[in-house]
């Protein structure tokens, strides 16, 4: 009988809950135009300059600055922050969206993570990245 019951609230829960709306997942951070240059000694250090554009409101800002070590956090123009990862194997981008008192906004901030593949020229001194997506990883 108690199996029977817990069967029947079990249905009734997943019912419920597929009922209520949610907001579709948000697409992921664009990053463009990124552009890297390894300084001389030592080489943890790089100057690195990019476009974060955050699709679910269209915003774009720019992002970089001379001396970027890995795990070191920095800001980029506006509420967006980045991190790199040891030897700038990945980046982190955390970006809070303020909001916009329509009501209809289904997020207050979205992070994403993406691996860094960077391409070289001329040694490993100028590099690029022609196109990264970052996955989301929390949104709040």
């Amino acid at each position: 009988m108690y199996s029977a019951l817990f069967a029947l609230f079990g249905f009734a829960t997943a019912a419920y809950t597929a009922s209520i709306p949610r907001a579709a997942a948000p697409k992921p951070l664009e990053v463009s135009g990124f552009n890297f240059t390894m300084g001389a000694q030592p080489t943890d250090v790089a100057n690195v300059y990019f476009y974060i554009t955050e699709p679910n409101t269209g915003d774009t800002t720019i992002c970089g600055d001379d001396g970027v070590r890995p795990n070191e956090l920095r800001f980029c123009n506006g509420l967006p922050q980045y991190v790199f990862g040891d030897n700038f194997k990945t980046l982190s981008v955390s970006w809070t969206v303020l909001p916009d008192g329509s009501g209809n906004q289904s997020f207050n901030g979205i992070s994403g993570s993406g691996d860094v593949k960077l391409n070289c020229a001329d040694g490993d001194d100028q590099c690029h990245i022609d196109d990264l997506k970052l996955t989301t990883t929390v949104v709040i």
